[in-house]
């Protein structure tokens, strides 16, 4: 008989797991014990029998947790949701062995004021962030323990989680067959097509887009997808091309392609393609319904636009319902679901509720998410005020790809960081900063325009190079040329140019 494999379910530092858990512990702890690792798993399940050969399988990933150990740690965690201290001898002992101190028992305050278990702890919820099978709801609890510097509940929140509830090894025969009929049961794509597309995509290197072209070319429903989400961004010509994208997402709907469906609706649900007609918004539901069928996660958020905008004939505009559709998407993982969520609480000032949904969304490296948690800390909306953590936030977000920039968050770090700059925590003054930020996006945000207007209008005052003068005529170009520019904004400005306008006639006003 062939020896199973197993796929280990903590092969990478991106996951949650038990393994993980105790690395991290180890990394951070001051103990020099070279058994320390067995010595950490006798305290947590509570046994001496155990040989270090199947410590290091568990702790590697190769090895399913015994149902004996998981019984043992469900016994604990009832008893802990009846009286939250029962687990503090544990954990002190766990503390006391991370700290390399021969103390008994630990109060709950010293355990929240261990620096290594605060280390671990902060390193730990990083780990989660990146781990795609960590709930919304579990990923809330670390985020609001970790604000709290309730580290106690914390490190039991994830050791639970790691032993109880995250997926242990499984043979990878039988995975990966199950995995690939679940995902394309319902689909005509075949076996083939999958092959083709993955060789495409790990032998053609950098010049990937021609293997994938010519692959679209024989209908391969995959490169036909990556086609058409190319051409719907503009990749190959430097411009979106609609039509183009439309019969590239058509073919790959033809095979039942999940995403390709969603597509399609999505290109008619926004206009893109057609002029949003009645037979058009027909065509909106026809292929979500369909892509809904074949379990897209996208299309629950798409859904509840519908009910939150009320704009397609015969169905009813409902917050409810949009709420009830956002949820389900964002429990599948949709990052903008997440945002709508925000959006929907926001706008009825429950910042509390908009904050735990973007802070989901930011977790996710999204870049509006990002921009707006850059806000809250800004603002000290909900949150205490944090000038450190917006500049994070606001930084995140400003090194997305283009396509899926916020454009706000360089602005927001340009006005309020470079331009003036931040002393108390260390960002100096740094206006050439604060300008090429700016530039970067001022034919996309009116507002980074009328800026750099000003900015040059001060520096011009102090200095009349015919660089500076060059500047500010070329943004005041720019901005006159912005289809936002209206007379209120030239008003604006024109009051703002004035005074040097009296000084210096060759200083041009906006119209």
């Amino acid at each position: 008989m062939n020896k199973k494999s197993y796929i280990k379910l903590n092969n990478s530092d991106n996951y949650l797991s038990f393994g993980n858990l105790l690395r991290i512990i180890k990394e951070n702890s001051n103990t020099t014990n070279t058994f320390w690792q067995s010595d950490l798993f006798s305290i947590i399940f509570n046994t001496d029998t155990v040989a270090d050969s199947t410590v290091n399988n568990y702790c590697t990933g190769f090895r399913s947790i015994n149902s004996k150990y998981k019984k043992y740690i469900q016994n604990i965690k009832t008893n802990y949701e009846k009286d939250k201290k029962s687990m503090k001898p544990l954990v002190s002992k766990i503390v006391s062995l991370i700290s390399n101190t021969n103390k008994e028992e630990l109060s709950i305050q010293e355990i929240n004021e261990n620096e290594n278990l605060k280390i671990i702890c902060e390193k730990l919820y990083s780990i989660s962030k990146n781990d795609t099978n960590v709930s919304q709801s579990l990923s809330m609890k670390l985020f609001n323990y970790l604000e709290n510097n309730d580290l106690y509940s914390f490190f039991i929140e994830v050791l639970f989680y790691t032993i109880l509830e995250k997926k242990q090894p499984i043979f990878i025969e039988d995975d990966m067959n199950n995995l690939i009929e679940q995902n394309i049961y319902e689909t005509n794509i075949s076996f083939k097509n999958i092959k083709d597309y993955v060789n495409i995509q790990l032998n053609s290197g950098l010049w990937s887009i021609r293997g994938i072209y010519e692959l679209a070319i024989k209908n391969n429903p995959f490169a036909c997808f990556e086609m058409a989400s190319m051409e719907y961004y503009g990749i190959i010509s430097g411009y979106p091309r609609y039509n183009i994208a439309y019969n590239y997402f058509k073919t790959a709907a033809s095979y039942n392609h999940p995403a390709a469906n969603w597509a399609i609706g999505n290109l008619y649900y926004t206009g893109k393609i057609g002029n949003n007609s009645k037979k058009d918004l027909y065509l909106t539901l026809k292929y979500f319904n369909k892509a809904r069928k074949l379990k897209f996660p996208y299309v629950y958020n798409s859904i509840g636009l519908i009910y939150l905008k009320g704009n397609i004939p015969h169905i009813r505009k409902s917050e409810s319902n949009a709420i009830k559709y956002f949820q389900i998407a964002a429990e599948k993982g949709n990052v903008y679901a997440y945002n709508n969520l925000g959006k929907i609480y926001e706008n009825k000032k429950n910042y509390k509720k908009a904050f735990e949904n973007f802070i989901q969304s930011a977790n996710m490296n999204e870049s509006w998410a990002c921009n707006r948690i850059g806000d809250y800390y800004r603002k000290g909306l909900y949150v205490k005020k944090d000038l450190k953590k917006s500049f994070e936030y606001f930084n995140k977000s400003s090194q997305a790809p283009n396509i899926t920039l916020c454009d706000w968050s360089k602005y927001n770090l340009a006005i309020y960081f470079y331009k003036t700059g931040q002393e108390e925590i260390n960002i100096p003054k740094d206006i050439n900063k604060a300008i090429k930020l700016l530039d970067e996006i001022h034919k996309l945000n009116i507002k980074a325009n009328e800026e750099l207007i000003y900015i040059y209008y001060d520096l011009y005052k102090e200095n009349s190079s015919k660089a500076n003068k060059e500047k500010l005529d070329y943004y005041i170009n720019e901005i006159e040329n912005n289809k936002q520019y209206n007379s209120k904004l030239a008003t604006k400005i024109n009051t703002k140019l004035k005074q040097l306008k009296k000084n210096n006639t060759k200083i041009k006003i906006p119209k």
